[in-house]
């Protein structure tokens, strides 16, 4: 799909966050005789850089047509979605609200310190799930006088997930400009969204990439199904009618769970930013780098020609004071 017919579909509105496209870097490690790619989302222009920003576009364009004048988000407290909904809600003039699971925190390194810096207020919900206490929350608010905006955990609905539909044909161009051509593309997968817009777009390309999500959740059938259901959503949106691609998701990379580093992770960590000079976060992305790893390295197989990582960064958590003392073991 070329930007004339991109420029033809029904977009939903949106505000400019993203200055120019993110860099597509090729990489020099060694891991195979195949070419990696990095696609440097990590660079995006705010807040330290990260994928939400993309999904904020829409989600922030919504909340300002529905006069909203709170922000109200959830995540786990080194979220990156949150440090930048915080951010990019502080640069419009609206108030934000970051709730967390669990207690309030004690020590308040990585994002949870740019979270206060960007102004957001704090709320630890305890034992409450998180999305009764957004609702409640929100309700309270509104009882109070003010208008509130829900964004979903990491931003990850239909709406906020157009920004990868788009991120998906921008990658494509750059490959393009530089002469070569994706074969597999590769991400970490959490709430879905950023996986669902790939395959969204990946639908319109007469002959698909192979995608690879990397579960870093859980081990759960209901991502598989999360990431169709917002994909077909994506496409609903822009009313565009066409079969979903296959994709693929692995969870050999999770180790322990979510939020706890393991040794490969760790390890790729290091490697990535003593050979390429490029951070990811101990237990997101460096995760869907350690399967990247382990899949150039699979020498049984016939690999494709040209590997894309899409980093969507999330560097902040690896100054929690939990991720960088495991680190450390590793140098």
């Amino acid at each position: 799909m070329n930007k004339l017919q991109l420029a033809k579909l029904p977009l939903p509105a949106r505000i400019s966050l993203m200055n120019s496209p993110t860099p597509l870097q090729k990489s020099r490690l060694a891991w195979g005789k195949d070419s990696l790619h990095w696609k440097r989302d990590d660079l995006t222009p705010f807040g330290l850089g990260g994928n939400k920003l993309r999904k904020l576009e829409f989600l922030l364009a919504d909340a300002l047509n529905h006069k909203a004048d709170l922000i109200i988000t959830s995540g786990a407290p080194q979220s990156n979605h949150a440090r930048l909904t915080a951010v990019i809600s502080a640069m419009l003039n609206l108030s934000s609200i970051i709730v967390i699971p669990g207690e309030m925190p004690s020590e308040w390194g990585g994002n949870l310190l740019l979270d206060r810096l960007a102004g957001a207020e704090i709320i630890a919900c305890g034992e409450e799930p998180l999305a009764e206490a957004v609702e409640r929350i929100s309700s309270e608010r509104s009882f109070q006088g003010r208008h509130p905006y829900i964004i979903p955990l990491g931003g990850s609905n239909a709406l906020g997930s157009m920004g990868y539909f788009l991120a998906f044909f921008e990658l494509m161009e750059q490959a393009k400009e530089q002469g070569w051509t994706p074969k597999t593309l590769v991400c970490s997968v959490g709430s879905a969204g950023t996986l669902a817009g790939l395959v969204a777009a990946n639908a319109l390309l007469p002959q698909p990439l192979r995608l690879i999500g990397v579960n870093v959740i859980s081990i759960s059938d209901q991502l598989y199904s999360r990431v169709q259901q917002l994909a077909s959503e994506i496409l609903d949106l822009l009313q565009t009618s066409c079969p979903l691609p296959t994709f693929e998701i692995t969870s050999d990379f999770i180790g322990a769970g979510y939020g706890l580093p393991t040794p490969p992770s760790s390890e790729v960590i290091i490697e990535c930013f003593r050979t390429d000079g490029i951070l990811f976060d101990p237990v997101y992305t460096a995760k869907g780098v350690a399967a990247v790893k382990n899949l150039m390295q699979q020498k049984s197989r016939e690999l494709p020609e040209e590997i894309v990582f899409w980093h969507t960064g999330g560097g902040p958590a690896i100054f929690d004071q939990h991720y960088y003392t495991d680190l450390l073991n590793y140098t």
